[in-house]
């Protein structure tokens, strides 16, 4: 027998015992979002992991065999689509006795754009995705999960509507990488991109985002919280712009929240809005 092959044996007899242990389910989430959508519907009806650690590329993310192991062990997997976590279909046969749960269900996607949490309409069909998902593996806690459902869902539409009352009279600057699709076509704002995609720009396209700056005396520019690269810092540094953080979420820790990540980019927004 191999060492490996001993050690896979061990885990999977602990975890075994461990599972047998809970009286909760056991949920394991892919990335943050949903991690954090699943516990604010589960509440204390769960146990709930996130693979995906704080900084992490989840485009970029594949589950080592300690991730696997762990999954086997769990009740229900959740995962935001296909188009963020494309291994999830790979291991999915081998799942046998774990619910899963795509978050993406039922949602229209831009050209295949996984982040759709950045549309408060679009994260609460994941919340609705999540909660149908818990009620179908846990009948037992259906009123639980409806009642802390409601809530969630509700201070989503609160969030929602902040988005929405804010002014559009300056078009932002996105200069780090940009995952804001589904936000700007939710709330109208006019903008500016250095990122196409996941493709990094080249000197013209600097040179252009910086022409736009320096013509429209912009102050502030926008990057995600994993997202300062060097091209963010050049541009500020041409432009004597500073540099605030957009947070789109995906690669949060257990530690955050992501109604409070939101709030905070809505605070983020006023700075500039109303300067």
């Amino acid at each position: 027998m191999t060492k490996l092959r001993r050690f896979i044996i061990i885990i999977s007899f602990l975890l075994i015992l461990t599972s047998t242990a809970h009286a909760k389910i056991l949920i394991t989430c892919s990335s943050f979002p949903v991690f954090d959508f699943a516990r604010e519907i589960a509440g204390d009806c769960a146990d709930i992991k996130l693979l995906l650690r704080p900084g992490m590329e989840p485009h970029e993310f594949e589950p080592s065999t300690w991730d696997i192991l762990i999954l086997n062990e769990s009740d229900i997997f959740i995962y935001t689509g296909p188009e963020l976590e494309h291994w999830a279909g790979k291991i999915s046969h081998s799942l046998e006795k774990t619910f899963i749960i795509n978050a993406s269900q039922n949602i229209e996607l831009i050209n295949n754009d996984p982040h759709i949490w950045m549309d408060m309409q679009r994260a609460s069909q994941m919340g609705k995705n999540i909660l149908a998902g818990l009620i179908k593996n846990d009948p037992e806690n259906t009123e639980i999960y409806n009642e802390n459902a409601q809530k969630f869902l509700s201070k989503l539409s609160e969030i929602d509507s902040e988005f929405m009352s804010l002014p559009r009279d300056k078009t932002l600057v996105f200069a780090g990488e940009f995952a804001c699709n589904y936000f700007i076509e939710r709330y109208k704002f006019k903008y500016i991109s250095a990122y196409d995609g996941e493709n990094e720009p080249g000197i013209k396209r600097i040179a252009e985002i910086i022409k736009f700056i320096r013509e429209n005396g912009t102050k502030y520019i926008l990057a995600d919280l994993f997202g300062t690269s060097q091209i963010t810092r050049s541009i500020s540094g041409e432009t004597g712009t500073k540099i605030l953080i957009f947070n789109t979420a995906h690669s949060s820790s257990e530690d955050d929240s992501f109604l409070e990540i939101m709030r905070n980019n809505i605070n983020t927004l006023k700075i500039i809005l109303d300067d």
